[in-house]
This record gives structure tokens, sequence and C-alpha cells, in this order.
């Protein structure tokens, strides 16, 4: 069924109260990427908000394949989405809807890997940070001021703390050792495979609360996610980063990554 023929009831709680969870992957060389890991984080967001997921993995991941077989895709990037399902009384009638989407692969611009990218930032803490639910309001709303600063992502900061992107971890490096955010964000799959790869590589990975202040003295900087790899972050709001260049610590793990990828 195509996206435009698929259909959601109205009163589905996903629509009358934005009652939802989904996960976000791609795949590599026709398979879907650390599948078990995002399988495992889907089941913990649905957890977290009373969903019952209806499909077992082994199910979930054979409809997958017949998907990409059905579709032609070589690779694709695929959507996980559990919704409350429709009620009757409009919130306390739970019966969740699975669905899996399969879409073509979105790809940022070369440049972007290759020169770095800027981020902008905004203080807000998301609701229930560890389960990748449905709700992006905030981030949908600062699409206009993200597109007006030319920036690729928005950075939320909490009463003095550095957190997470609208859609990416964040990472910076200071005196050669790599820092990310440790709590009220979640955890990305491609961010613990960085610094798993970055651990292998020798280097000092630190995941503790990160200050704002700590974004202006900042060696280098980069995103995680499942659609960017490793983007180096040259700017955050006005301020560049390493004089605007992409460092040597980001590019060796952009290579590191890439190596990765390539043995998937």
């Amino acid at each position: 069924m195509t996206t435009e023929k698929a259909k959601v009831a109205i009163n589905d709680l996903a629509v009358l109260r934005g009652y939802g969870v989904f996960d976000f992957l791609k795949t590599v060389n026709g398979k879907p990427f650390l599948w078990r890991e995002h399988w495992t984080r889907f089941l913990n967001s649905a957890k977290l908000l009373n969903l019952k997921v209806p499909v077992g993995e082994s199910e979930a991941k054979k409809i997958i394949g017949e998907l990409l077989k059905k579709n032609h895709y070589a690779d694709a990037s695929i959507r996980l989405l559990l919704t409350g399902g429709p009620t009757a009384d409009g919130i306390s009638i739970i019966r969740p809807v699975f669905s899996i989407l399969i879409e073509d692969v979105y790809n940022y611009p070369k440049k972007f890997f290759q020169h770095g990218a800027r981020v902008i930032t905004h203080e807000y803490l998301r609701l229930m940070p560890c389960a990748k639910t449905t709700n992006y309001i905030t981030a949908v709303r600062l699409q206009k001021d993200k597109h007006k600063a030319k920036a690729v992502e928005i950075l939320y900061t909490h009463q003095g703390r550095v957190l997470e992107c609208a859609t990416s971890n964040f990472f910076i490096v200071k005196n050669k050792k790599i820092i990310t955010p440790k709590v009220d964000i979640l955890y990305g799959t491609t961010r613990n495979v960085v610094m798993t790869l970055a651990k292998w590589a020798g280097y000092q990975v630190e995941e503790r609360e990160m200050k704002v202040g700590e974004l202006r003295t900042a060696d280098e900087a980069f995103l995680t996610a499942t659609n960017k790899d490793i983007m180096p972050i040259v700017a955050v709001d006005d301020r560049k980063i390493n004089n605007g260049k992409v460092g040597p610590i980001t590019r060796k793990l952009q290579n590191l990554f890439a190596e990765f990828v390539a043995k998937y």
C-alpha cells in the first residue's frame, strides 16, 4: 500500500492526543542497519507509553524484507510507527496500531560532511526524553528559524545544560577528549556505535552533563544520527568552532564509521 492510500482513523489517539511512538532506521547493503538496537529502543519507547507492540521482532523484520523486495529498494529509510489507536472516549481506551513505512533515503548535501554545518540553540527539554515519541511540535515549529539561520539542526539546551538536537545526538571534543550529554536525551543507535569506535581507537569518551559554556571553548563538535552518520559542526548560532573548520578527531571518526558501515 502506498503512503497516499494508507489511512489513520480520525479518532486515533495519535491524532486526538499526539499519543504514539516511532523509530527510524535505514538499510545498508540491503539490510536494516543496527536492526536489533532500533527494535530494542522501539520496544522501550512503547513500554514507557504503556503501548503493546502487536508483532514480534522476527515478524517485523520479515515484513520489512518483503516491503524492500516488493518495492525494489536497494537502500531505504524505514519507519516503525505505533499509535494509540482508535478510541471511543478520546483518551482511556488504548488499542495500538502498528505500521511500517518504507521510503527513499534522504541524503544531506556532501558539503555538510566535508566542510561542516551550523546548529542553532533553543531552550527546551523534551517530555520523556528516553522515549522516541511522535511529539515533534517544537522541532517542526522552529523549522523556519532553522532555515533562516542556514542551520542543519536545532540544539536543545535546558537550564544551562546542553542536551540533544531535534533529530540528532551532539558531541564536542575538548583537549582530545570526546564529550557527549548523558541524561535527558534519547540514546541514539549511531551515537552508541560512534562511542564504541572512538574507544577502540584509543580516545577518551565522557558521557556527562555538558554545560552551555563549553560550547564556547570546544575544539570540535559533531552530530550523530541515522540519516546523518557523523556530521561535523563548525558553528553554534553565530559562534564558530575551530575557526569554522572540521577538526581532525571528527574526521578520524568519520573514516572509522564509514569503514564500519562498509563491513556491515
